[in-house]
């Protein structure tokens, strides 16, 4: 039941998702910022997402028991079962569901709408067909069945919310016909605000002076395409010896990569950092140089965005969504192959106040993905939703 607080509404929003932490990834991310950003509105959030192990309870988090996946045994998969689900959701008086993924907890968060004719909101974060290689079966075989269940699941939604036009137009082409709105994951004051501390970096991975650093962020997964950015840095460093690339987070491939690095003599200048904290990853943003990436299976690229809004120019590889984040040549530099990007990160790190330039215009630019810009819009999507929903027809459910 809507509330009025100081002449607004004031909303009880569920939120069904198969992650959250203490599980890292820019799904996640996206979620604990939406969720500070609604509450900063005012509106009450309601979590409901898997159970890790020695997790600690939190307020409005409701867990479900899960177990570890059979390929990638630090994510854990809830069983979407609760004989008490139904009466949590009726005593909390929910106004919308919002769910996360098409899987899972999304398939319940989906029932729940349904028998509590709520309106359902579907935020799509991934490429689904483009993370087949995690599932123990064919990869042409699992990613038909994937784009199909998906395409199933988001005809039932009453909106959807896509992080980029790119993946907009894609859920169109794709025969989905329920309406979408176009919101990103917002970028905190955080990354704007946060004090250069170069020195903190250097002194943390034992860089010296003279030594440019370059960056990635992100989880390490074969969709990151990070034996790319092995690859770049082998030839980087045969012009610029004074190099070094370090990679931040965590995830299946890393002990993969840590071996490719040492198979090609590239551990001196290769750093990998495991998992920090959050003020660990603003100073590492203010402490590189150049932020490099190379995924093409982003729907937005949050860490770009990051990346921008600390100052830092952008080298990355060419995809649609990536071209909705950089403006090619003015605040990072956007390529189609592997010496081009060499070409590119090369000439940034021997014009140092060109690349000074284009971090600047580059924190300019990323002020229109604001978290408290895009919170509202998903206010608006919200309160919308809630009024087409109130001109239907009511759906008994048994």
């Amino acid at each position: 039941m809507i509330t009025t607080m100081e002449g607004k509404n004031k909303l009880k929003v569920g939120i069904f998702s198969d992650s959250y932490h203490p599980y890292v990834s820019g799904v996640v991310r996206s979620i604990e910022i939406l969720k500070d950003e609604l509450e900063k509105l005012g509106h009450d959030v309601y979590i409901f997402a898997p159970n890790y192990p020695f997790v600690m309870k939190e307020k409005n988090v409701y867990r479900y028991f899960s177990v570890p996946a059979p390929t990638q045994r630090s994510y854990f998969l809830p069983i979407p079962f609760s004989p008490r689900l139904r009466y949590q959701v009726k005593n909390l008086e929910l106004d919308i569901i919002h769910v996360h993924s098409p899987f899972l907890l999304g398939s319940l968060g989906t029932y729940i709408a349904k028998r509590f004719n709520l309106p359902l909101i579907f935020t799509y974060h991934t490429l689904y067909h483009r993370y087949a290689h995690y599932l123990p079966i064919g990869k042409n075989f699992t990613s038909n069945i994937i784009n199909k269940w998906n395409k199933k699941f988001c005809n039932q939604c009453d909106r959807i919310i896509a992080p980029s036009l790119f993946v907009k137009k894609l859920i169109e082409v794709n025969g989905i016909t329920t309406s979408v709105d176009v919101v990103p994951t917002g970028l905190t004051d955080a990354y704007y605000n946060v004090n250069d501390d170069e020195n903190w970096l250097r002194k943390k991975f034992n860089f010296n002076e003279k030594e440019k650093i370059l960056l990635y962020v992100g989880r390490l997964g074969k969709e990151k395409n990070l034996s790319f950015l092995i690859e770049a840095m082998k030839e980087i460093l045969k012009t610029k010896p004074l190099t070094k690339l370090l990679i931040v987070g965590t995830g299946p491939e890393e002990s993969n990569l840590k071996m490719l690095c040492k198979n090609q003599n590239l551990q001196d200048n290769i750093l990998f950092s495991g998992q920090i904290n959050h003020q660990e990853l603003l100073k590492c943003y203010t402490g590189a140089d150049i932020f490099t990436f190379a995924s093409q299976t982003e729907t937005q690229g949050l860490v770009v965005g990051e990346a921008k809004a600390s100052g830092l120019p952008v080298v990355s590889l060419y995809s649609p969504c990536m071209s909705e984040m950089i403006f090619n040549g003015k605040d990072g530099f956007l390529v189609h192959n592997l010496e081009t990007f060499i070409e590119k990160v090369l000439y940034l790190l021997e014009n140092e106040n060109i690349a000074k330039a284009m971090g600047k215009r580059g924190k300019l630019n990323s002020i229109r993905f604001s978290s408290s810009i895009l919170g509202k819009k998903i206010e608006n999507t919200y309160l919308d939703a809630i009024y087409q929903k109130s001109l239907l027809p009511l759906c008994k459910v048994k």
